[in-house]
């Protein structure tokens, strides 16, 4: 969700938050009867039900917007900064722009999901790593790890590698132990073991036009339709 559509939707949930505990205090006073703790008692009730699920899940949601557009102001400046530093610590990073290391580990993991992740967090070294910057080998362990599956384009723009290049890494690192996964030649996408297994449970028609898609959506991605722009989104089961 957008973040600025979630704080809008958590702002409109504290207001009928305010309208129901208002109808609940109104209704409550009208209330005939000599025992006030009943009174008190059953308003506090009506007001749990009515009143406290909407200032829950408005605050979250407010919470929620208020941290991924923080984050999103992040990814802007992180970008420029880790392809011209190639490498570079989540500490200094987060000093050099004056924010919180935690809202840059956080931007840089979203970074490396995207469809041409130009950066990505390597937590062993807690560093921020552009993948043009360091070996194709290491580079593939990481955006693989984010990923699951890439197409040979994709890995080619934010790595500057060849075909040849990528089936050479991805043999030498299978051979080392290090990746367990598969290429298809014909469609050239990459893909770890785990997507493979997911890929039985994959989207591959729009549910909204029935478009068939060029590339199946696993469980836990989000894509546009390509042919009416409608949301898909592959719920983890």
């Amino acid at each position: 969700m957008n973040p600025r559509l979630s704080q809008l939707l958590g702002f409109i949930l504290i207001v009928i938050c305010i309208a129901m505990t208002l109808i609940v205090y109104q209704s409550t006073m009208l209330e005939s009867g000599d025992d006030f703790l009943v009174i008190i008692s059953s308003g506090m009730v009506a007001w749990g039900i009515l009143a406290l699920p909407e200032l829950i899940i408005g605050l979250w949601l407010i919470a929620k917007g208020t941290r991924e557009a923080r984050i999103g102001d992040v990814s802007g400046e992180l970008i420029p900064l880790v392809q011209k530093e190639g490498r570079i610590g989540v500490a200094a990073a987060a000093r050099e722009l004056g924010i919180d290391p935690q809202d840059v580990a956080d931007a840089a993991e979203k970074l490396s999901r995207r469809r041409l992740p130009l950066v990505y967090l390597d937590r062993s070294s807690s560093e921020i790593v552009s993948p043009s910057a360091v070996s194709l080998e290491e580079s593939l362990l990481h955006l693989m790890y984010a990923q699951r599956r890439m197409t040979f384009d994709q890995i080619g723009k934010v790595t500057n590698a060849t075909d040849k290049q990528i089936i050479e890494a991805v043999s030498k690192l299978s051979k080392a132990g290090k990746f367990r996964g598969t290429i298809d030649k014909n469609s050239r996408v990459l893909y770890t073991q785990e997507a493979v297994s997911q890929l039985p449970k994959a989207v591959t028609v729009c549910p909204n036009c029935s478009g068939k898609l060029e590339a199946p959506i696993l469980p836990g991605e989000e894509e546009k339709c390509p042919y009416c722009g409608h949301a898909i989104v592959n719920r983890v089961k």
